[in-house]
Formats: C-alpha cells, structure tokens, sequence
C-alpha cells in the first residue's frame, strides 16, 4: 500500500504530464470536486488519502481521456451535459492511470457513479414573478431625489 504522500504526489505527476492544474481547497468535500473544461483544472478537498486520490484522478480522466471529456462550457458534475459513457470513461481512465487500485477507491466510484446514474429528483422550476407596481407610491418626478 502506497503511503497518502505518495499517492498524492502520483496525482499531481499525472496531471502536471497531461497539462492540467489541480487546485486542492480544503474547504472543498470530496464530492465537490469539479473539473473545470477551458481552465484545464481540477478543484478538489487536498489528497489525503486514497478516496481523495480516487476522486482526483477521476476528474483528471474527465479532461483528458477522449470518451471522457466534458462539453466546453460545463464543468463535472452538470448532468445536463455529461453522459453516462463520459462519466464511465473518466472512471476508467483513474482506475487504469492509478498506483494501484483499492476496495476503498472502488467503493468510491461504486458510489459516485450511483449518485450519477440514480433517479435524482429535479430541482424545481423556479418561475418568473411579475412585480404589481400599483401597491408602490408613484416614482418622483425626473431630477428628484427619492431622498
């Protein structure tokens, strides 16, 4: 087993070779990790151990691995523009780049991908409010102030 240092290290090696910048935010979750398609970036919770090294591959695989890549314009994590094949390739591609591939990393993605393909229930539709100007006193005249 690799240590958590070397793992992470293994992560930034990748993408470094592959032209992406990983930005590590530790005021990010793990699943708020997002790869971000015209800034060639990937912003995810600092590589600590090897679920973060799962996470952090898989959004490297999101922007280099040609059946995962990402619209331009969209980011990971917008399932209105990401394909089941795209999600499954950027998988694919962490667990074949990585040091080794563990139960724990596999539970991840087991995981993560059930979050992507499950029955998630749609935000509502927020509709327009139209404003009822008559219950407002009437503006000033031009050149007035209001104050």
């Amino acid at each position: 087993m690799k240590s958590a240092a070397d793992l992470r290290q293994h992560a930034l090696d990748l993408a470094r070779a592959f032209h992406v910048r990983v930005v590590e935010d530790p005021a990010l979750r793990p699943e708020d990790a997002v790869a971000v398609v015209e800034l060639r970036t990937v912003i995810c919770a600092p590589i600590t151990d090897e679920t973060l090294y799962a996470v952090a591959l898989h959004e490297i695989g999101h922007l280099v691995d040609p059946m995962g890549a990402l619209p331009r314009g969209s980011v990971e994590g917008d399932r209105a523009s990401l394909s089941v094949v795209q999600e499954d390739a950027a998988w694919r591609w962490a667990r074949h780049y990585a040091l080794q591939w563990t139960p724990v990393m596999e539970a991840v993605k087991t995981w993560a991908f059930g979050t992507y393909t499950a029955n998630v229930e749609k935000p509502p539709v927020v509709t327009k409010q139209r404003v009822n100007w008559s219950q407002y006193e009437s503006l000033p005249p031009r050149g007035r102030k209001l104050w």
